[in-house]
């Protein structure tokens, strides 16, 4: 069997959405988990968002002719997110996996990225385990949770613009331990809701929506007000957030706010340092 990979094009999304349905819907249902892609519109979604950014680079794995999964590499920021990678289900545990992860280290390696992340489910020990054989470590676990909405405006959130995004590159920094403003960008100018908080005419909190965007905060105050407000004004599948469990007490606080734990996900590594365990929520990728 031999696997070739070819840069994704926009003749391969039909597929490739198709795909990521079927390899996470499966994977999630098997296990009754909460489903990230319960449709091929969900799928198509997920893979035009990253294929058509100009800060991604992905790759499709071909096999006799026909698209059987692919992989992406977020290159925005100093630290690459990789991801979604899918394979379609009945060649699953045959390499097509490790192909595409090899491919995403060499990717990042030839561009002099040192430190790549990715989130990777809980309950998939195949991939974690093959994870690490390629050189990934895990750092920390994270719920997905689902928070409660707001139910009364809050005049310190509003609407992020571009003049904010020197203020999301310092709280990311601060919190996260690197810079998003890059991402930020890209994902602000392609609608998603995106909100800042302000308190003495400083902004003290930004937040990205969807499971692609991301938070930071000076306080977990600042932190939980934005994911409740964003939870106020998008669908709730935007409104799912990522939430690091080495930082209990935020963990904690959203939960006694009326959140939601709706599965486990592990963060997982490739060079770098630990985590910081600053008020973030970070994406689906890093």
């Amino acid at each position: 069997m031999t696997i070739t990979l070819i840069p994704v094009t926009n003749g391969h999304l039909p597929d490739l959405a198709a795909i990521c349905h079927r390899a996470f819907d499966g994977l999630q249902t098997h296990h009754r988990t909460h489903r990230d892609v319960p449709d091929e519109h969900v799928g198509r979604i997920i893979i035009d968002g990253v294929a058509t950014r100009p800060d991604y680079v992905g790759a499709a794995a071909v096999l006799d002719g026909r698209v059987v999964g692919s992989n992406f590499l977020l290159v925005a920021d100093a630290v690459a997110g990789l991801g979604p990678i899918t394979v379609e289900p009945s060649l699953q545990a045959a390499g097509v996996g490790k192909a595409l992860m090899q491919w995403a280290i060499d990717e990042a390696d030839r561009r002099g990225i040192t430190q790549v992340r990715l989130f990777q489910e809980a309950i998939n020990a195949a991939s974690l385990s093959l994870y690490t054989s390629l050189g990934f470590r895990w750092r920390y676990a994270a719920a997905v949770m689902q928070p409660r909405a707001a139910t009364a405006d809050d005049p310190t959130i509003r609407p992020m613009t571009v003049d904010d995004l020197p203020d999301v590159d310092r709280l990311s920094r601060e919190h996260g331990g690197f810079s998003r403003m890059n991402d930020a960008r890209q994902l602000h100018a392609a609608g998603l809701p995106c909100f800042v908080r302000e308190r003495d005419r400083r902004v003290v909190g930004y937040q990205v929506a969807s499971f692609f965007g991301h938070a930071g905060a000076e306080t977990i105050e600042d932190l939980l007000a934005l994911v409740e407000h964003v939870a106020a004004a998008a669908p709730p599948p935007m409104a799912a957030f990522i939430c690091p469990l080495n930082h209990d007490t935020l963990f904690a606080a959203a939960l006694r706010r009326g959140g939601r734990t709706l599965k486990v996900l592990n963060a997982m590594a490739r060079g770098g340092a630990e985590p910081r365990r600053g008020n973030w929520l970070p994406s689906i990728q890093c």
